[in-house]
């Protein structure tokens, strides 16, 4: 994800011209997740944020939580103020609720220990577009999304992954500077297309990287605009990974090292700032 100067960067204007088309004709219809979302963070339940309330409530029930910070709208604090709201895809959601219906089993997402603070130190770290469901997640940014909670437009996507197949460390992908393959198919409407598995390069930095835009990720076969009731909307894909650090609490990390961990939801003068820019 991008550095804290190039976020405002991206989210006052340079980048989303790069991105300008012609308006998407697709029919401009309501994303019922996101438009409640706007009230769901005042009076948020502290076990979302507060290390202490998350391990008493939810102990090693990590699809549940997850889960409920979907349910929430609740904001991930990127670059000290950038306020993303979580939101899973609707098949990533109905696998993590068959997950948490067994709160100690072997499919529990991983939380992993604060000594691995990058995704590239976890066991087996390769570069390559695998995925799990577990131990690293699918997933996108996206920009201008007007009722996206936090007040700044911004959303962090996580989508399913294919678990019929494995990683191949002895094939090379398609992606810059691969030491890995994947060959998962698109199986989430709402996530990856397969053109995002077969260059997915997120170890690089972002702006050598392929961003979409709403047109883009529409003939893709993602029906973003009717999901994020946005036609401007642009974002780039990226895996991630869930850690802890020194002080218990949660990271939701990019294989590029920016990360975000549950917000009270105020974002500080940068979300407010944000608000009024965005309209919020």
């Amino acid at each position: 994800m991008l550095s804290f100067s190039l976020v405002l960067l991206a989210a006052f204007g340079p980048l989303s011209l790069a991105f300008q088309s012609p308006r998407n004709p697709l029919v401009h219809r309501t994303a019922p997740h996101m438009s409640s979302a706007a009230a769901a963070v005042e009076g948020s339940d502290e076990s979302l944020f507060q290390p202490a309330a998350r391990d008493a409530k939810y102990s090693s029930n990590t699809a549940q939580y997850l889960l409920d910070l979907d349910s929430g709208a609740a904001t991930f604090d990127f670059c000290g103020g950038m306020l993303f709201q979580l939101v899973l895809t609707d098949r990533l959601k109905s696998h993590l609720q068959s997950v948490a219906l067994e709160k100690d089993g072997d499919e529990q997402p991983l939380i992993h220990p604060a000594s691995q603070p990058l995704m590239n130190r976890i066991p087996g770290y390769r570069k390559s577009s695998f995925a799990d469901n577990k131990t690293i997640f699918h997933g996108r940014e996206l920009r201008k999304i007007p009722k996206a909670n936090g007040g700044m437009g911004f959303v962090l996507q996580l989508s399913y992954a294919d678990e019929a197949d494995v990683e191949d460390l002895g094939q090379q992908s398609a992606g810059k500077g691969a030491d890995g393959s994947w060959s998962g198919e698109a199986v989430d409407p709402q996530g990856w297309s397969a053109q995002e598995i077969a260059t997915y390069d997120g170890w690089r930095g972002d702006s050598f990287r392929q961003w979409r835009n709403a047109k883009m990720y529409n003939d893709e076969g993602w029906d973003c605009v009717a999901e994020m009731n946005s036609e401007e909307m642009f974002g780039l894909n990226h895996r991630f990974y869930l850690h802890y650090d020194d002080r218990g609490r949660m990271w939701l990390s990019a294989e590029d090292g920016c990360e975000g961990t549950p917000s009270e939801g105020s974002g500080g003068l940068l979300g407010r700032l944000g608000g009024m820019l965005f309209g919020r």
